[in-house]
């Protein structure tokens, strides 16, 4: 190898093959071969609005309501198309706002809701909290399942890819990385990435849905959104379906692996959800899969690393194409504690920064402290000592099935469920079983998704008649 190519990188292939050394220069990619000009995605502008078949349409809701349907405008037909709910899987706004936010805590109810926002009080009946887009707000205790009190200066850095503007790709092959309603698609071997100015301990998930076997690397901290340059202190996640693995690199001609963790069999099915957590602090990596911690690596070394997030695939494999969705990417400084599934319980019980746990009543928080009813003693503990709350299950109210109970996703974080009455380009409007009346401004939606009793996978092909009004 001469010197004229710069770039070195130890190579993943999956899992049980042999690694190997491939070098990378200004006009080569994978394994050598010639690489297109890198190129910037371009931005989109328009509304989809996705059924669960899988077929999609662009262009703009226009109105919203049970009694009329969903009015739809696409430069594909002269008309509005009116549509029912029963075969629509979501609507995704192109025009949301973006939302920067320091919220303090992550709130996850029973009914698969969860907010982002900050805590007033909480005591045996109720728990209040305001958000950026629905204020003040007062939510029965027996619908909460769990509180995670965030890290210090926790902020979102991205999310997505509503609009693919900022990512890069350096494609190996015609079919590699590209954009498509509201998700990249890697049908080979090719590069996509981003530089987000990540300085802190950084946390990257994602929806991943697979077709056959695939390879992905994950590489969080890297030196450049273009090509596979990983400064020291980079990481790269090689997940299959059968197996993760972290591989860090120690300086730009080092780079070493760790042993890696199988996927558990209820886990490694498409679509999984994936999270990957850099704690600069505790110098760790973790990997959770559908919120289960699948492992975590320590004595990682970040320091020298890099500010950006690379996704890459090794294939090429037949049929082996990834679907990636509703990206997020935060940092945040201090320990982080990621998030896994809790079980139902009957008790209530703290999590504390130490990693102890205590069980008993959580009785209420004020004046920055949680009060906790433990054999008989009541114990007053500081909020800044514990990281999560996980609360005993009780029945709680549920909205009752209909076309028309929807899930609203937010920039910056965060769902609600409620069955919807009215939407235009002003205001949303709805009841909810578990807070009542619901009113916010159009501009705060990400994404409103239907038919949540429903598998999406089932492949329900769209009724005909519901294109009637489309002109040929």
């Amino acid at each position: 190898m001469t010197s004229a190519l710069p770039w070195l990188l130890l190579f993943c292939l999956p899992l049980g093959a042999a690694a190997q050394i491939v070098r990378f220069g200004p006009n080569t990619l994978i394994g050598g071969s010639p690489a297109v000009k890198p190129e910037l995605i371009p931005e989109t502008r328009s509304d989809v609005l996705e059924f669960v078949d899988g077929s999609a349409l662009h262009g703009q809701l226009s109105r919203m309501d049970p009694a009329q349907g969903l009015c739809w405008v696409t430069p594909e037909a002269n008309n509005a198309i009116n549509f029912r709910p029963d075969h629509v899987n979501f609507i995704r706004f192109a025009r949301a706002q973006d939302i920067r936010l320091a919220p303090t805590c992550h709130l996850v109810f029973a009914n698969g809701d969860d907010l982002y926002g900050w805590i007033s009080t909480l005591d045996n009946e109720r728990l209040g909290i305001r958000t950026w887009f629905g204020g003040q707000m007062v939510i029965p205790r027996p619908a909460l399942r769990s509180i995670t009190f965030l890290s210090s200066n926790y902020a979102v850095a991205y999310e997505g890819p509503y609009g693919a503007g900022g990512w890069m790709i350096v494609n190996n092959s015609p079919d590699s990385w590209t954009f498509h309603d509201g998700a990249f698609v890697g049908s080979g071997a090719g590069v996509l990435g981003r530089d987000l100015g990540l300085t802190n301990s950084a946390t990257v998930e994602f929806d991943l849905a697979w077709g056959a076997a695939f390879n992905l690397q994950v590489g969080v901290y890297c030196g450049a959104r273009d090509r596979l340059e990983f400064p020291g202190g980079c990481c790269v996640v090689d997940l299959t379906p059968q197996q993760v693995n972290l591989r860090q690199a120690q300086n730009m001609s080092a780079f070493f692996g760790t042993a890696g963790a199988p996927l558990p069999p209820e886990a490694a099915k498409s679509p999984m959800h994936a999270a990957i957590q850099c704690d600069k602090k505790a110098g760790t990596a973790s990997v959770f899969v559908n919120n289960h911690l699948i492992k975590t690596w320590k004595d990682c070394s970040f320091s020298s690393a890099g500010t950006g997030v690379l996704f890459m695939q090794s294939g090429p494999f037949a049929g082996g194409t990834v679907k990636l969705s509703r990206l997020r990417i935060s940092q945040w400084e201090g320990r982080g504690e990621p998030e896994s599934f809790v079980p139902a319980t009957n008790t209530d019980a703290l999590h504390f920064v130490n990693q102890d746990r205590a069980a008993g009543k959580i009785q209420a928080i004020q004046d920055g402290k949680v009060r906790l009813a433990l054999s008989g003693t009541d114990l007053e503990i500081p909020l800044s000592r514990v990281t999560e709350m996980d609360f005993a299950e009780k029945p709680a109210a549920a909205e009752p099935p209909g076309p028309w109970v929807v899930r609203a996703h937010f920039p910056g974080g965060g769902s609600l469920s409620f069955r919807l009455e009215k939407w235009d380009d002003r205001t949303i409007s709805g009841q909810s079983a578990i807070f009542g009346p619901l009113a916010f401004q159009s501009g705060a939606v990400r994404e409103i998704e239907f038919n949540l009793d429903r598998p999406k996978a089932e492949g329900v092909i769209t009724a005909a008649k519901e294109f009637d009004e489309l002109d040929e």
